[in-house]
């Protein structure tokens, strides 16, 4: 199973948006399409999709919005 590292939210000048996460993957490839799955220190799992590249990362696109402490969490690529 791949893995990659949270690295930061979708932002502008004033607005920080949890809904979408830059993610940058430990090997390249293409993941436009794959599932990602962050877990939280609780064990919930929150799912989410590559929705786009974003420089050497990916930009996934969670349904709820992420926590602020998953930032350089680690995440799972699903195939």
């Amino acid at each position: 199973m791949k893995k990659g590292r949270i690295t930061g939210f979708r932002q502008s000048r004033r607005v920080v948006n949890p809904k979408y996460a830059v993610v940058k993957p430990y090997e390249e490839g293409d993941y436009t399409g794959r599932k990602v799955v962050y877990v939280t220190p609780g064990g919930k799992r929150i799912t989410g999709k590559v929705w786009k590249r974003h420089g050497r990362g990916v930009l996934v696109r969670f349904p709820k919005g992420l926590p602020g402490q998953a930032l350089g969490a680690e995440v799972s690529f699903l195939p």
